[in-house]
């Protein structure tokens, strides 16, 4: 990164990945300057006015600072998504119409300490920034695999392609780990040596976690085997209670009965119905599988959860995971019927 734009926007959905890019961000920036001269962050308490409001007075003023023995500033604006709504921003838009020469900003989308939720970006800011700056987006959602091969290939490890697998396995749903295990790797194998299975298998960790979607895909699929795997994965390293388990299957199947039987077409006319706003990803999977199952398959996964409830309420003597187990493979079967 040669050549500094003006503004930076870090986007994301896991807190450590997008520390880590706002740190490699900013020791680039910096170019050895001094971080105590040089650095400036306005977080969630910088943003709030007297009156308790969320004003960007804060941010901007730092940006328009100009820089104190350093030949420039890096103002670090931390918990953006308070500014989720368009009129919120226009003070900003403006500022970077005309940016400071001096001052590189980086805006980090995510939320603050007293916010619920996280807010779109605004469309006029992403376009803003994507025009004159950079967006570093750490986003890994659904492309797990294809995100810890690009970590690989950026950290200068050569994995070989079994050991690729195998942290992709273990990371599940921890992928900020990724990162971590790449630098031990470095610092013990080096970048010109070809690193095996076996040989990286020590630093690897335990089998983490897994979003819960990939249970329901492995379910949707009809292999009973790796369902269970997935299910103990999510109980285990997951830490998923069996209730919560419950409840994430009784929601997805909810969805596929509520769309099983009825003639829509595609993706959007199933996520209007679900209510689905935004992408329609979620809801084009639902109707794939409401076409699998039918109506009757449908409402049989619905009859099997209603058992497993009142079996881990108290009508079983079965243990818990015996009784998930046993619905995760009911469920399973019925995509083979």
């Amino acid at each position: 990164m040669a050549n500094f734009a003006s503004a930076y926007l870090i986007r994301g959905d896991d807190p450590t990945l997008i520390g880590n890019a706002l740190k490699d961000l900013t020791e680039q920036l910096l170019k050895g300057d001094n971080r105590d001269l040089a650095i400036e962050e306005v977080n969630e308490v910088n943003h709030r006015d007297e009156s308790g409001d969320y004003s960007l007075d804060s941010l901007l003023t730092a940006a328009q600072t100009i820089p104190f023995l350093t030949d420039s500033r890096v103002v670090v604006g931390r918990h953006m998504g308070a500014f989720s709504k368009k009129q919120m921003i226009e003070p900003l838009l403006g500022y970077l119409e005309a940016p400071l020469e001096t001052t590189r900003l980086v805006l980090v989308w995510e939320k603050g300490p007293s916010q619920q939720r996280l807010g779109q970006i605004p469309k006029s800011l992403l376009e803003v920034v994507q025009r004159s700056g950079e967006v570093i987006d750490t986003r890994v959602g659904r492309k797990t695999g294809t995100w810890i091969r690009d970590q690989v290939a950026q950290s200068g490890v050569l994995l070989d392609k079994a050991a690729i697998q195998a942290l992709t396995e273990n990371a599940g749903e921890d992928v900020a780990s990724v990162q971590g295990v790449l630098a031990t790797l470095k610092s013990v194998f080096g970048q010109d040596t070809l690193v095996t299975l076996e040989e990286a298998a020590p630093y690897l960790g335990a089998a983490g976690g897994v979003p819960p979607w990939e249970l329901t895909d492995a379910i949707a699929s009809g292999n009973a085997a790796e369902a269970l795997q997935k299910l103990k994965r999510l109980r285990q390293a997951g830490g998923r209670h069996e209730m919560q388990i419950l409840a994430i299957l009784h929601g997805h199947f909810s969805r596929i009965l509520r769309l099983a039987g009825l003639e829509i077409r595609n993706a959007e006319e199933a996520a209007h119905l679900l209510g689905d706003k935004g992408s329609s990803f979620r809801a084009g999977k639902s109707l794939q599988d409401a076409r699998k199952l039918g109506n009757s398959q449908s409402k049989k996964a619905i009859s099997l959860l209603s058992d497993a409830d009142l079996a881990l309420r108290g009508q079983s003597g079965l243990a818990g995971d015996i009784i998930l187990e046993v619905l995760v493979a009911r469920l399973s079967y019925l995509y083979l019927a």
